[in-house]
């Protein structure tokens, strides 16, 4: 048995608000301890989005030229400042999160094993062209073959990948985040603190990208126009959405979350592709049922009639789904029980630092 302590380089391209950053904040401080070291390595937001504050918390060196967007005089300098880091912190093991800082860290020092997290994937994305996911596709069935784990949060994800030609199923491991359920103000105080009144609310919280859809939403406000729609997120669509809103959609950019959640009726989440997300973990623990498009592995935790409503892309379908839970009490709550219950059993999820530790500990023992 493996006993030295193991040192863990996690990458990152950038720290924006959202889902990935949520889950390294939860996972890297509960990770690190006697047997694991963890350092990350993370370059800056772009188009908008906002840095996440949680990384003040985190032990990390920064990648000046880093980003989200393929740039690249740019990312050879990151590539070489990451081997910088490399070379400096001796890492037992790098773990990269997101395509750019796998293609830059699986591309090194091809003796230090290896392990990728695919917080969802870029094969539906819609900001990229069919042939630009060719090319993607394309280097990450190179970039698996670099790798010994593959990382998914939902089991869905990895069907995908497989399908695609991306790895073989015995490197795939699919570990959903966890979440910290955070004291909630009652939703009579957080309306107030809103200046929101007895509305029927409609809340939408993710980065405003092409494959989160946000558009759909707006588009879904404007046949419900009785009811209140709230937009919270940032993202290189926000300022394009505002423009043309309809009145009964407030667009706040990015906020803390947890005044919107405990003021809000229903979650809807319009995401073409993801992995499990935060953002419905978090409204669920609220309490909310959720009207989401059935995409990635969002399946796993919503079942269709039960704690949610699974919908294609079809504004129509979503604002019936809607329509159905703004006239059914009785449903409201048969859905917030199920759903909190959902969240209980996945809250502070202790086989999220558990299982990642024991990979790192397989690994290093081959």
């Amino acid at each position: 048995m493996h006993t030295k302590h193991i040192r863990v380089l996690h990458v990152i391209a950038r720290f924006n608000v959202g889902g990935t950053a949520r889950y390294l904040s939860t996972l890297l401080p509960r990770l690190q301890s006697e047997k694991v070291e963890v350092l990350l390595a993370v370059g800056h937001p772009q188009n908008g989005e906002v840095e996440d504050s949680a990384l003040g918390t985190l032990t990390f060196k920064r990648i000046e030229e880093l980003g989200r967007r393929i740039r690249p005089i740019r990312d050879l300098k990151s590539y070489f400042a990451l081997r910088k880091i490399v070379n400096e912190f001796q890492p037992d093991i790098i773990h990269s999160h997101t395509f750019k800082a796998g293609l830059l860290s699986r591309s090194m020092f091809i003796k230090i094993p290896k392990i990728h997290t695919f917080h969802g994937h870029l094969m539906t994305d819609p900001e990229f062209s069919k042939s630009q996911i060719k090319i993607i596709t394309w280097v990450e069935r190179i970039l698996a073959k670099l790798t010994e784990k593959l990382i998914v949060t939902g089991n869905r994800v990895a069907t995908d990948l497989l399908s695609l030609g991306i790895g073989e199923m015995k490197q795939y491991i699919s570990i959903p985040g966890a979440i910290i359920n955070t004291p909630m103000p009652s939703k009579s105080d957080a309306r107030s603190r809103l200046e929101i009144g007895n509305t029927f609310v409609v809340l939408w919280l993710a980065r405003m990208a092409p494959v989160k859809q946000p558009r759909l939403f707006v588009e879904v406000a404007r046949l419900c126009p009785d009811l209140t729609f709230v937009m919270c997120g940032d993202g290189n669509e926000l300022e394009a959405i505002r423009v043309g809103a309809p009145s009964n959609l407030k667009i706040t950019g990015m906020v803390d979350p947890v005044d919107y959640l405990a003021a809000a009726d229903i979650f809807v989440s319009t995401s073409a592709n993801d992995g499990i997300p935060y953002s419905i973990l978090e409204a669920q623990a609220a309490g909310l049922p959720v009207v989401a498009v059935a995409s990635g592995a969002i399946s796993e935790i919503i079942t269709d009639g039960v704690n949610g409503f699974l919908t294609t892309s079809r504004a129509e379908e979503i604002a019936e789904r809607i329509g159905r839970l703004n006239k059914g009490e009785t449903l409201r709550a048969s859905f917030a029980a199920a759903a909190r219950a959902n969240s209980e059993s996945l809250s502070l999820n202790p086989q999220l630092e558990q299982i990642h530790e024991q990979v790192y500990l397989d690994i290093i023992g081959k």
